[in-house]
Parts: structure tokens; C-alpha cells; sequence
């Protein structure tokens, strides 16, 4: 209900993402006032350990809930795990359609592991073991898309390369063809044959790793963002203080 007051009234708006942005020109935001900022992660925490043997799996992290698109990732692991029997799926999180999904994997036979919540520590446990991480969002019928998703940056800091659809802000996390791969909303075809793909061409999976690892190191670096995010308070906090009466 205060939304039009706040994007008159602020002195700078930060979008976490090119499509916030546009979101925002949309709802009336002034351009001259938003600045795209990425927020970045710790990669000294999402740092992949070179020893460890990875399993055939895929893994989703974030909360099941529509617009994180699990039920088109159960379905296409049915046709994933038909052609390749030995590749299971992870699920880390919860939600009000956990109960949904697990028992729309087990009316399509699609061996899985809801795990619910973990702490970070767990999570990152799962990206170092796992070939695939896959988090095909779509556009709920609110209207919610992703508007960068975070959990992108640190599977590819953790090495794994990302199976998406190209929805919201993830094409700005995940370069297709480059770092991953994104098909179209609620291909559920495609995004098995993606899945498919990096499961089979090893490759094909390390050289998206490495370049996942560096598009990381270049855009979502939590300690080179975070000064620039700091410099942009700093802009307002001077402008208002040129502006403050002297004291006499």
C-alpha cells in the first residue's frame, strides 16, 4: 500500500538484479534513482572441496513452494532416472507443498530425498557431493518470479554447474551454455534432456564448474559488493549532510 510513496520519497532504490529493475520502472520507480546491486556471497564458505568423489545425483535447495518449480523438476526426473536408473534426487527444504511433491514422486516412481531445512553447514555438504544442482523457478500465478536467487551463485562457487529455466533474474546468475543451462518456462522435456546432458558429459560439467567458479568470483564476491553497497549510503548520508544548516 506504500509502495508509490516509498519509490517517490527514497533518495536511491537498490534492485538485487537487472528484472527487479525493470520490475520497479514498471511499477513507476524513477531510473535515475535505482541502482542494480548484486549482494554477493562469502566464497570463503562456498569454497568446493577437491578430494571428495561426487555422486550421481541431483540436488534443489530453497522452499516448496510454487514458484520454485519443484513438481517440473520431480517430473522430469522420471525421465531422467528411466534412461539413468542410478540418479537420485536430493531435496533441502520445506514448504506447504512438501506433502505434494512426495507423493508425486512416489505415484512417478522417482527415487528422492526430502530432507527438509538444513543448516548451511548440511547444505554445503550436499553441493560438494552431488554432479547437478537444479532450482527450475517459474512465475507463480501471484506474479512472484526469482528475482536473482542466491542459491545460484553458491552452487556455482561450490563448483556445481545449474540446470534452470529461464525465469525471473536467474538468467543473471547463470550464464546458459556458459556456466549452465536454461530452457524455457515449464519445459519439462527440455529441462530432462538438460539434466541428461551435464549427467553424462563430465566434460561438459567441468567446464561449466570452472567457469561457474569464476562468473562468481567476477559478479557475486560478497567482500568486493558489499563496499560498493556501503558507498551507495554513503552517497545519500553525504548529500543530506551538504545539506544540514551549520551549527552557529
Amino acid at each position: 500500500r506504500k509502495r508509490d510513496r516509498a519509490l517517490a520519497a527514497s533518495d536511491r532504490i537498490v534492485a538485487v538484479s537487472r528484472f527487479i529493475r525493470h520490475q520497479l520502472l514498471l511499477r513507476g520507480g524513477e531510473a535515475s534513482k535505482i541502482v542494480v546491486h548484486y549482494v554477493g556471497i562469502d566464497r570463503h564458505c562456498f569454497t568446493p572441496r577437491t578430494d571428495q568423489e561426487r555422486a550421481p545425483a541431483v540436488l534443489f535447495v530453497g522452499r516448496l513452494v510454487e514458484k520454485k518449480g519443484v513438481e517440473y523438476l520431480v517430473r522430469a526426473m522420471a525421465t531422467v532416472q528411466r534412461q539413468r536408473p542410478e540418479v537420485s534426487l536430493v531435496v533441502i527444504g520445506n514448504g506447504p507443498l512438501r506433502s505434494h511433491l512426495q507423493s508425486l514422486a512416489d505415484q512417478l516412481a522417482v527415487r528422492t530425498q526430502f530432507l527438509g531445512q538444513q543448516p548451511p553447514e548440511q547444505v554445503r555438504r550436499w553441493m560438494n557431493q552431488v554432479l547437478v544442482f537444479c532450482g527450475p523457478s517459474i512465475v507463480a500465478r501471484s506474479g512472484d518470479a526469482e528475482g536473482f536467487g542466491m542459491v545460484f551463485a553458491e552452487a556455482q562457487a561450490m563448483g556445481l554447474p545449474v540446470v534452470s529455466f529461464a525465469t525471473g533474474g536467474i538468467p543473471e546468475a547463470v550464464i546458459h551454455g556458459v556456466t549452465g543451462l536454461l530452457s524455457p518456462e515449464k519445459d519439462t522435456a527440455q529441462l530432462s534432456r538438460d539434466l541428461l546432458r551435464l549427467l553424462q558429459d563430465s566434460d561438459l560439467r567441468q567446464r561449466f564448474a570452472r567457469a561457474g567458479q569464476a562468473h562468481v568470483a567476477q559478479n557475486f564476491d560478497l567482500q568486493k559488493n558489499t563496499p560498493l553497497l556501503e558507498a551507495l549510503y554513503d552517497d545519500v548520508v553525504a548529500k543530506y549532510r551538504e545539506q544540514r544548516p551549520a551549527r552557529k
